[in-house]
């Protein structure tokens, strides 16, 4: 016989806490649905900073591999030598695209580009004969220096008395010494018998040392001015002032011919090594440069002849040196054309924007990235853009700035006599070629062997940005021969 209970009724709800469950309820479909509809609307916003931010740490987070024989890329996780790596810094807006198809095309170079050129021997070979002193040192070869200045170049391709100038830099006796006006960093204007003129730039830093932070960071490095100064004869622009490391002695050379305002300036340190601060938008008394004792290395930089004036104008791809700020070629993929509808650097009324493009490849392959301003010989046709004020450079050979490349990444055009000569230097032999010439230096060695490897991969780099424009454009578009050099 089955058992039953009695179950009882539930109580209905009370009619009051439906209604407050039902407007409840209400209250969050209408949520919901805002948020959704917020949602759609900003979604393409959020997707192109999403993408941005994920292609960014991508590509920081891939390093080059140095070696010429592999084509491989090193991840930060991956356990590897600092010698073997190159740190890719981060990349803006406008950059990330070109950067991605840049190191997809660096991992698969041709072959061409690692093979190395018969010609290299012979080229270097009569550099360095140029650089061999021919007729000693004499100050009536200032006369000289102020002939070969042309609207094109500081140096002529033939050169026999380079080395004998080069000397007589280095060695010239210097007859007045005072502060270099203007400018951010710390310079002396010396006076040298015979009455030329040189820029001289002490030495800051040793030369395994690594300047951190962003690519503008630290004072400028004497040592990079000598090296600028020889690869520009490597690649054919010789737009560099005549540059030459030298040791001065402070109490003996500098002191005595120094004027007031730069006495006023030597400092003693507590360690019995002269100073001195100078004057310059930084300098001050908490921050002055020392010699070892009394002896100074530096660089001595020929100032050009008083009757060519030089006009400066503000480079288009100028940083706007805050972080937090972004310039217009940062974020406009399309910014070169913008560029080339202004006449002074439409590539069919004059050689401005090749010139440019040169001065990025060469401050590329020695990681200067403070090229805000660049000069001209003014009321000269057909000027170059001169390679003045080198010093932030070669501070990191385990970094590549790739965004100094912009206007050959933009604008995807090379001067013809340019490439030519990059293509000479094929199959990492760059580098070699520099610390050869680099050799016969007064301040040997200039560089240390790090900042070679670098320069051959960052010619890759430069040879993989010129195959990317080509798949885009054509080779007959982007090479182009406007009659200049």
């Amino acid at each position: 016989m089955g058992l039953t209970r009695n179950r009882k009724a539930p109580d209905k709800m009370p009619r009051h806490k439906w209604m407050f469950l039902s407007l409840f309820g209400l209250v969050i479909v209408v949520l919901i649905i805002n948020f959704y509809f917020a949602f759609v609307m900003n979604s393409n916003k959020l997707q192109s900073q999403t993408e941005s931010s994920k292609a960014v740490y991508a590509f920081n987070k891939i390093h080059f591999s140095s070696s010429s024989s592999s084509k491989q890329v090193i991840l930060l996780d991956t356990p590897v030598k600092k010698s073997d790596i190159n740190i890719v810094p981060p990349i803006k807006n406008a950059s990330i695209s070109s950067a991605l198809e840049i190191e997809i095309m660096f991992k698969k170079l041709p072959l061409k580009y690692l093979k190395k050129s018969t010609l290299v021997p012979g080229e270097v070979g009569k550099l360095l004969k140029y650089l061999q002193p021919s007729v000693g040192t004499s100050t009536q070869l200032w006369s000289v220096a102020k002939e070969w200045v042309g609207a094109r170049h500081v140096v002529p391709t033939q050169a026999p008395l380079l080395g004998s100038l080069l000397k007589t830099i280095s060695t010239a006796k210097i007859i007045k010494a005072q502060n270099a006006p203007g400018g951010t960093q710390l310079k002396l204007l010396f006076t040298l018998e015979g009455g030329q003129r040189a820029l001289f730039k002490p030495q800051w830093y040793k030369r395994d040392e690594l300047i951190e932070g962003p690519v503008f960071s630290g004072k400028d490095r004497h040592n990079a001015e000598v090296a600028a100064f020889q690869l520009a004869s490597l690649l054919g622009l010789r737009r560099v002032p005549l540059t030459a490391g030298r040791k001065v002695n402070l109490l003996r050379d500098i002191m005595p011919v120094a004027t007031k305002s730069l006495l006023k300036t030597f400092v003693p340190d507590g360690k019995n090594n002269t100073c001195f601060y100078g004057t310059c938008h930084y300098c001050s008394r908490s921050d002055a440069v020392c010699g070892n004792k009394a002896l100074m290395e530096g660089a001595l930089i020929l100032m050009l002849p008083q009757n060519f004036k030089l006009k400066q104008y503000r480079s288009p791809w100028q940083r706007t040196y805050k972080e937090n700020r972004a310039a217009k070629w940062e974020l406009d993929s399309n910014y070169c054309e913008s560029i080339k509808s202004n006449k002074m650097y439409s590539p069919q009324t004059g050689p401005r924007l090749l010139d440019l493009i040169d001065a990025a490849i060469f401050d590329f392959l020695i990681d200067n990235g403070d090229r805000h301003h660049y000069e001209v010989l003014l009321n000269v046709s057909g000027a170059a853009v001169m390679f003045i004020d080198n010093g932030k450079s070669f501070g990191h050979p385990f970094q590549d700035h790739l965004d100094i490349l912009a206007p050959l990444y933009q604008c995807c055009l090379i001067r013809q006599t340019t490439w030519e000569r990059l293509l000479l230097f094929s199959g990492d032999v760059l580098g070699a070629s520099l610390e050869k010439l680099l050799a016969s230096s007064y301040i040997s060695p200039v560089l240390t062997s790090p900042h070679f490897v670098a320069i051959n991969r960052r010619l890759r780099t430069i040879y993989a940005t010129a195959e990317n424009c080509f798949e885009k454009h054509g080779k007959t578009h982007v090479i182009v021969d406007d009659g200049y050099r």
